[in-house]
């Protein structure tokens, strides 16, 4: 099998530009950061704040939502993001997360491979029936460096959007929600 993939560390190495898979971790990880962002948000426009002692548990319940249950709870939030002075903001962004989020399962689950002409494809199966009835529909789409940097670039500034609405509702939120959800972890390589 060495043989198939010469100076490469993995199988997939071999089909895939670096540089591309370096992007679609770090697109994952924006889209992920985003959720926890939102989903912090959501909780604090519900009046909770961080001071409160259940905080950490209604946005455990937020985080794990689907997709689309975040959306509707990110859009009934709206009304409640009047007294900061971004209801209309959060109402845009809980229908560009509709629009796009596509985009994000197509690159948490889609299979990409490295084509001879430069660019790449995707495969990747959704349903558009229901759970009882599914309805599978198979995208095979071509994926450039161009499509990657603006999915790549249109969530990052998603991302900084939710940071700073979080910003509106109290100054030192961005930095206190991080704080309260990411534990402190001592470092497995340093010594005892």
């Amino acid at each position: 099998m060495d043989e198939l993939f010469p100076d490469r560390g993995t199988a997939i190495e071999g089909l895939l530009p670096k540089e591309f898979t370096y992007l679609l971790g770090l697109y994952l990880q924006t889209c992920a950061h985003i959720e926890l962002l939102t989903s912090a948000l959501v909780v604090f426009l519900g009046g909770l704040r961080l001071e409160n002692e259940n905080w950490f548990d209604a946005y455990c319940q937020v985080r794990k939502l689907t997709t689309k249950e975040l959306n509707k709870e990110l859009k009934k939030s709206s009304e409640l993001a009047k007294e900061f002075g971004f209801s209309e903001d959060l109402y845009a962004l809980s229908d560009w997360i509709e629009r796009f989020v596509q985009n994000r399962h197509m690159a948490a689950h889609g299979a990409f491979f490295g084509t001879s002409q430069g660019f790449l494809r995707v495969d990747y199966v959704t349903n558009i029936g229901s759970r009882s009835n599914p309805k599978f529909r198979r995208q095979t789409s071509a994926v450039t460096r161009e499509l990657v940097d603006e999915a790549l670039k249109d969530a990052d500034r998603i991302y900084l959007i939710v940071l700073g609405m979080i910003g509106l509702i109290r100054k030192d939120l961005p930095i206190s929600v991080h704080h309260a959800i990411l534990p402190i972890v001592k470092n497995p390589n340093e010594q005892a």
